[in-house]
């Protein structure tokens, strides 16, 4: 305990120094007008070395010497250093440079660390320049101003497609049974059982279901069946009423009859008795084994998704299903909030500033976000033609689109849609995309905090999501979510949501 002490205290006098001195350093770039030949040529002339730090996935990052990382240093005239930090690790990481004062040039923040320094002065504010950069100034003002003090933008948003999830179902299952896509919960709802109950697949055996989720153990909150939870009017964690956020566990009533809902579907095999066991991508990874009628599918991940289908199944077809309504016409499609941001360090020289805005207004401009996509023409892709391209087999070694994927990119649902690609699997992906749109499920307090949320919000949701679950399985009586909501409330939930309501003012 002495020793996590002492850690904390050196973190907090670290970051005051860093902090104090990021305050002297707020404003005052004043970058040359784009568009100005020779002062564009002249603010190159030095050359810079720009510390980047990234998270990453799968496969993990580039090497220094990647042909993507030269072209950038030739353009912009750099040496780009990017430091690939594991996702799993990134938020450790933040505050292992906060507390060694190491903070790197540029880098990705989460949302709870930018909250947390934001009004420290260690985050440059791009407010008094970024007119000068016109793909930055085009960023929408929503996510743009979204966190940041009123008056600054101390960060900028790393996109997501808000509404990116579809709903799908097995349409080869449909026709075997005579089904047709359904419109409401209660037709949803016949349609999954006959999925566990008819032998779609025709194998003889009663082994499908008709749906799964399970509970991000991250936020303790349902994923993958978000427009059940909506038809039967839940929100999607907080609404405001009356001008007031109020968090979902109070929703007695809602809960109740979703609860219902569920329970039967669990009771009568009709949805998947191991969603307590259930982890990211299970919801899909069954749906792609021939197991699960009805699923989220990610429409970047389409094509994937029904090639993993027809390997065992090679007819088999899906099809994107809009949200069912609930017994009052409500309804909902996942979404995603838009909140963690690029961030420049406050303390840096004024040039380094200018130079990093360059390349990020670069990367989100017609020309920098196919580079960012697509790669180097030769290299990563061959030109066929005027509508025509060709990839090549550097693009799958160099993995030329981490950029894009990673660090930065254009507000553009397309971010994953290349040009090498058949342009009607891109018109499907767009039409499902703009379906899901109609369906956004906002949650207004995303990326408000509070210090009892902070301290004891964990536990509480547990305890909530424990009773939840149990009441599907049977193993505690409906009317238990009325004891959790109270303990929700005792417990520090009034005091979340005077907190929150607090943060959302402000």
């Amino acid at each position: 305990m002495n020793k996590r002490l002492l850690v904390g205290c050196a973190l907090m006098l670290s970051l005051s120094t860093v902090l104090g001195c990021a305050k002297q350093n707020e404003g005052g770039s004043s970058p040359k007008k784009a568009g100005d030949a020779a002062e564009s040529a002249n603010e190159l002339s030095e050359k810079l070395t720009i510390n980047w730090m990234a998270q990453a996935f799968q496969g993990g990052g580039w090497p220094d010497d990647h042909p993507m990382i030269q072209e950038l240093n030739k353009k912009f005239n750099v040496d780009l250093k990017i430091q690939w930090v594991p996702s799993a690790n990134y938020k450790e990481k933040l505050n292992v440079v906060a507390a060694s004062n190491d903070f790197p040039d540029v880098f990705y923040i989460t949302f709870p660390e930018f909250n947390r320094w934001k009004n420290q002065g260690l985050f440059y504010d791009i407010k008094p320049v970024i007119s000068n950069y016109p793909n930055l100034a085009k960023i929408p003002e929503g996510p743009l101003n979204n966190l940041n003090p009123k008056g600054k933008i101390l960060s900028l948003p790393y996109y997501l497609t808000e509404a990116r999830d579809s709903y799908a179902v097995r349409e080869d299952w449909l026709k075997k049974l005579g089904l047709s896509s359904p419109k409401t919960v209660d037709e949803f709802y016949e349609m999954a059982k006959a999925f566990a109950t008819k032998d779609p697949d025709g194998n003889g055996k009663q082994d499908t279901i008709g749906f799964s989720f399970y509970i991000d153990s991250t936020a303790n909150v349902i994923r993958d069946i978000e427009f059940i939870q909506a038809g039967f009017g839940l929100w999607n964690q907080w609404k405001e009423v009356d001008g007031k956020l109020v968090s979902y566990q109070t929703q007695v009533e809602e809960w109740k009859n979703f609860l219902t809902f569920m329970h039967k579907a669990y009771n009568e095999g009709v949805l998947d008795k191991d969603f307590g066991v259930n982890k990211i991508r299970s919801t899909i990874d069954k749906f792609e084994s021939n197991k699960v009628g009805f699923s989220i599918v990610n429409p970047n991940d389409y094509n994937n998704t029904i090639n993993n289908i027809r390997k065992l199944v090679p007819t088999a077809t899906i099809a994107q299903v809009e949200p069912p309504k609930g017994p009052t016409g409500l309804t909902a499609s996942p979404t995603f909030d838009m909140l963690h941001k690029q961030v420049i360090n406050a303390k840096i020289d004024e040039k380094k500033k200018r130079r990093i805005l360059m390349m990020l207004d670069y990367f989100i401009s017609p020309e920098g976000s196919d580079f960012i996509k697509h790669g180097i023409e030769g290299v990563h892709f061959k030109k066929i033609s005027d509508d025509k391209y060709e990839k090549l087999e550097a693009a799958d070694k160099d993995r030329q689109n981490l950029i894009n994927n990673w660090i930065f990119r254009p507000f553009d649902p397309g971010i994953q849609m290349y040009k090498w690609e058949d342009p009607a699997y891109h018109k499907t992906m767009r039409d499902m995309f703009d379906l899901n749109a109609k369906y956004k499920w906002v949650n207004p307090a995303a990326g408000l905090e509070s210090e009892t949320m902070n301290k004891s919000g964990a536990n509480l949701n547990v305890k909530f999501m424990e009773t939840v679950s149990k009441i599907i399985m049977g193993r505690e009586p409906v009317s238990a979510i009325e004891k959790a909501s109270a303990d929700w409330l005792a417990g520090g939930g009034n005091k979340i949501i005077e907190e929150i309501n607090k943060a959302y003012k402000e």
